[in-house]
This record gives C-alpha cells, structure tokens and sequence, in this order.
C-alpha cells in the first residue's frame, strides 16, 4: 500500500533554482487522508495486542483476510514498524538486553498515586521527578508529608513503553471494505510526483 501513495521531490539544496532532488513517498498526504477517517470516531474500535501479534495476525482474525493488515498501520498512523509496533516479549528481552549494559540499572524515579482521606488525587502516578521527592499536604486535621517515589529501572521504562503501544485503533468490520476502496480511491486520484522546496511549498 506504501507503493501507491504518490511520490515526493523534496530539494534539499539551500537554492531553489540550483536544486538537488531526493525522492520518496509523500507521507504527509497519508496523513491528510488518514485525518478525514480519524473524524468519524464511529468507525474504529479499541483494541489490544497480543503477545507477538502483527498486523496481518489480527487482519485475519477481525477481518478474515490477512492483506488487511495495512489498514492497521494506517489507522493507528505507523510509519516505523520495528519502533511504533509492540514488541513481543522475547523482542522487547533482546532489545532491552542489547541497548542497556545493566537492564536492572535505575532509569529514572517516578511518582505513585497519592490520594488524602476523601480519595482526592494529591499526586498522579508516573510523573518522573527526582528521588528525593517529597511533597506535604494538608489532610483534613493535619499536615502529611510522603514520599510516593518508586525507581523504575531500565528494563520497566521499555516494557512500560511497549505496553503503550500494545493498545490500537482498528477499523470496525462493518466498515473496512469502505475503508480500503475509499483509501485507494484518493491514492489514486492524488498521483504523480510533487516538487517542493520545504514542506511549506508543497500543495496536496
């Protein structure tokens, strides 16, 4: 499907007469047309990925036809499969293994939920603050001061990444047929090739 959005000449010479042209594909316009379908929030139902699942695995399982995999890509705005997909469990070992000399290193030091009395949230959990952190509030009767601080090391800030990204936006059955001639409609429609100079200077 990346082969049919029309192509891009982007100069990236400081000259727009003496030009040097590279090409590729125009992705600005998938997501031009990825915004029109975005405002009809009826037609997308949330979904979680599963351990080791690609796209072509839920294609066929919510739409019967595996080529539908692209659609997801689409609708969830991916362009870089290996950073914007989930990784599977034995991917995401491998990779924390192979970035982090220490997986179990401390990366950071974030807070947890801290409610008063009543079931206010005095802090949200996840904001990443120093690990002296301490905050004093008023409880009704007296004055608290806690400590919500946990270390996360290494190995928790990607696999709390990777859990981010485990949950999608597919394109309900009822409806991918639609999806899938409208989307190839306007690919169509939008062909040729585009010259720009900066992104500014480039009509779609």
């Amino acid at each position: 499907m990346l082969r049919s959005l029309p192509d891009l000449a982007y100069n990236i010479s400081k000259s727009a007469t003496d030009v040097t042209l590279i090409y590729g594909k125009n992705l600005w316009r998938r997501a031009e047309i990825l915004s029109e379908f975005k405002s009809r929030l009826a037609l997308f139902d949330e979904y979680i990925v599963k351990d080791g699942e690609k796209p072509e695995d839920i294609a066929y399982r919510i739409y019967n036809n595996g080529f539908y995999g692209w659609t997801i890509l689409i609708a969830n705005d991916i362009t870089n499969y290996y950073e914007q997909w989930p990784r599977s469990a034995q991917q995401l070992e491998d990779y924390v293994t192979s970035k982090y000399d220490n997986p179990e290193a401390i990366k950071q030091y974030e807070t947890n939920e801290l409610k008063d009395s009543n079931g206010n949230v005095i802090v949200p959990a996840g904001k990443v603050v120093p690990s002296t952190y301490s905050i004093s509030y008023y409880d009704g009767t007296s004055t608290v001061t806690a400590t919500p601080v946990s270390s996360v090391s290494n190995y928790k800030y990607e696999a709390n990444l990777n859990a981010k990204k485990e949950t999608i936006q597919i394109i309900r059955p009822e409806y991918i047929e639609e999806f899938v001639s409208v989307y190839e409609k306007i690919l169509r429609k939008s062909g040729g090739i585009t010259v720009g100079v900066s992104r500014d200077g480039i009509t779609m």
